[in-house]
């Protein structure tokens, strides 16, 4: 009973404050998910170049090659006519690029010879470079059907010339992209546990210590197990909510963005984000735990933020661990906190097959790491030294 009281107690104080509120439920759950989700949605956006969508191109010279002008307005291209200053109309915007035809082109053709085109593009520019290499993959497929009707033209077949048929068979599911989008998750669910219980947790240990409420609390005829679990209670309701906040945010948010911009398969529905959040949900006791002890060791609101701050480095380990190297679901991995959960959650939204062996080592090794930090957040508060 006294657990639930002094846990209820924390709750209460923390509903309160205002910064504890928009961390735990806004910062993390939302406004991140938003953030990161958004920007990766929209950078693939960018780079993806779509080959059906008319546009524009302006072109010096269209008239001396009527052929290439009717294959671009094949592939969806439609010619106008070039601006006076080409580089002035590339380098500020008017135009994204602009194809220059010399007036010899037709004639280098004719004889045989390398038919020169210029692209004017601006680099520095993401829509111009986009837009260049809409255009120059446009080119290459012109250039290569010229070339195979040279040689049929000279009584040589095309095909001699190749000598390796190179059949790539991409057996993922989702491609490179996709194993970058799936990436996110975990990373979005750790990160809001730790937000969640962030400011509470500091907050129950350092902030009531610095208040000088700690010392009547503890002065009470309680038992000191009864105060840390009811303060491990409070953060643990603050991080669960925070990370169910954001399995919302994430199906919300992928229902709103086309996934299938990224080129694959990859899956956020309810079932999956359901899922993830169950194979991510060991972590919460272990989350809430681990800020308990951290904040039980600072002597100071100051210094909690610091050593906590530090901590949230932590979270981010695994997510570039895993974009630089190729670590792959082993029973060993598979009982590494933090990190088993981020495979495991990658896994569940790529689709893959996840064995029950890597669930049950994943939960038996988070568990177990909990019941470590619960038994020094203990030891922490028998400590006099906790009140110094």
């Amino acid at each position: 009973m006294n657990l639930f009281i002094i846990m209820f107690k924390e709750i209460l104080d923390n509903l309160r404050d205002r910064q504890t509120v928009f961390y735990a439920l806004l910062f993390g759950p939302v406004l991140l998910p938003v953030l990161l989700g958004g920007s990766l949605v929209a950078s693939f956006k960018q780079l993806s170049i779509n080959f059906d969508q008319v546009t524009s191109l302006s072109v010096v010279n269209a008239e001396q090659a009527p052929q290439l002008m009717e294959f671009l307005y094949s592939n969806n291209i439609d010619i106008t006519a070039a601006p006076e200053n080409v580089q002035e109309s590339v380098r500020y915007g008017d135009n994204l690029v602009v194809l220059e035809i010399p007036d010899d082109f037709g004639a280098q053709l004719r004889q045989g010879q390398p038919a020169p085109l210029t692209l004017h593009v601006n680099s520095a520019d993401k829509e111009s470079s986009k837009a260049e290499r809409r255009v120059t993959a446009i080119l290459n497929v012109y250039e290569r059907t010229l070339n195979s009707l040279r040689l049929q033209h000279r009584g040589i077949d095309p095909s001699t010339f190749d000598s390796l048929d190179i059949i790539q068979n991409d057996v993922s599911s989702d491609g490179a992209s996709g194993q970058l989008l799936a990436s996110i998750l975990p990373f979005l669910f750790i990160m809001s546990m730790v937000m969640g219980g962030f400011y509470l947790a500091i907050d129950t240990t350092a902030g009531e210590r610095e208040r000088h409420s700690l010392e009547p609390l503890l002065s009470l005829p309680l038992e000191r197990s009864a105060v840390v679990f009811g303060k491990y209670g409070a953060t643990l309701c603050f991080v669960t909510l925070s990370s169910i906040l954001t399995a919302l945010s994430i199906y919300t948010l992928f229902r709103l963005f086309p996934v299938e911009l990224m080129g694959g398969q990859i899956r956020f529905d309810g079932l999956t984000v359901t899922r993830a959040f169950l194979l991510a949900s060991p972590l919460l006791p272990f989350i809430s735990a681990m800020l308990i002890t951290v904040s039980a060791i600072t002597r100071s609101t100051k210094e909690a933020q610091t050593y906590l701050g530090l901590l949230m480095l932590v979270p981010m380990a695994p997510f570039f661990l895993l974009q630089f190297l190729t670590l792959r679901s082993t029973t060993a991995s598979m009982s590494i906190p933090m990190l088993s959960q981020y495979q495991l959650l990658e896994s569940a939204v790529l689709g893959d097959t996840i064995p029950w062996l890597h669930i049950g080592l994943s939960a038996a090794g988070t568990l177990a790491a909990t019941a470590l930090l619960l038994y020094c957040a203990g030891r922490l508060y028998q400590r006099e030294r906790l009140l110094d």
